[in-house]
């Protein structure tokens, strides 16, 4: 398998096996704020959840796409094409999910790495549906964001290998701590071997962030608590941003908008301004 993808400047990995954790509001949000820094730059998201909810978000249509492909076809073990790339109102690129994800597990073991085979794609050139003539992954785009499904299945697991970092959002519950003990053993392995074999003289370590999200306004005795835990078991890897609850974010999504479209100067966008000074500055 060929790596030329791992030249690009960064691939993020949105990972929780929990759902409504704000995967992918973090997503949309982290892609809305990087073009928000810099109209120049091209930013692609890509959806493998099956519920499509990051899809929908750029205005992916599930009932009407016409038979254009999503990234369950680009996952099959006929597809011989890099993935297809369509492009927002907004200016975001993407990769759409489809519901057929759920049954993507069998094509994936029947190709030679089932976890790289996402890996394998984005070597090649892409499927382009922009009409800007995008070529390859690397010439065309700065940075890559992939929403994960609320689980830790083989799709997650390609996702897991391309990326350059992997991103964790929780919350500061029972919950979302706990998860973080299977999440990590995985992204370890993953990273130090399947990774590493792919990349050769490329590799290099991945950079996982773990970022409390849904925080409440002012801080309760549990996520105080939480919060401790977090930091006395993982600190090497927690975010020093907190995400808080916001209202503007649903009212956002509900007009298919990210937060810096809609409220650019609300709390929840002012947090994932920061986020996103630390992930990228």
């Amino acid at each position: 398998m060929e790596s030329n993808q791992t030249r690009l400047k960064d691939i993020t990995a949105v990972v929780n096996h929990k759902g409504g954790v704000a995967k992918t509001s973090t997503v949309m949000s982290l892609a809305g704020g990087l073009l928000r820094v810099n109209r120049n730059l091209r930013v692609l998201m890509i959806d493998m959840d099956d519920s499509g909810n990051l899809s929908m978000l750029c205005g992916w249509d599930a009932g009407s796409g016409n038979g254009r492909p999503t990234i369950y076809d680009a996952l099959r073990k006929d597809w011989k094409r890099g993935i297809p790339v369509y492009k927002s109102d907004q200016g975001l690129y993407f990769t759409p999910a489809s519901k057929e994800l759920t049954a993507v597990k069998t094509d994936l073991h029947d190709q030679d790495i089932p976890k790289a085979v996402l890996f394998d794609r984005l070597g090649l050139p892409v499927v382009d549906y922009t009409g800007e003539g995008l070529t390859n992954i690397v010439d065309s785009f700065d940075y890559i964001l992939i929403d994960c499904p609320p689980s830790l299945d083989d799709t997650t697991s390609n996702a897991i290998v391309v990326a350059s970092r992997v991103l964790i959002p929780v919350q500061l519950d029972s919950l979302s701590y706990k998860g973080l003990s299977s999440i990590l053993p995985q992204q370890s392995e993953l990273d130090t071997k399947l990774r590493k074999r792919l990349m050769g003289i490329d590799y290099q370590p991945q950079d996982i962030r773990i970022v409390p999200v849904m925080v409440e306004g002012k801080t309760t005795r549990v996520e105080q608590l939480y919060t401790e835990e977090l930091m006395e078991k993982y600190g090497t890897f927690l975010s020093d941003v907190r995400i808080h609850r916001g209202i503007k974010m649903k009212e956002g999504q509900g007009i298919f908008r990210d937060i810096f479209h809609y409220a650019p100067y609300s709390r929840v966008a002012i947090d994932y301004e920061q986020l996103i000074k630390e992930l990228y500055d």
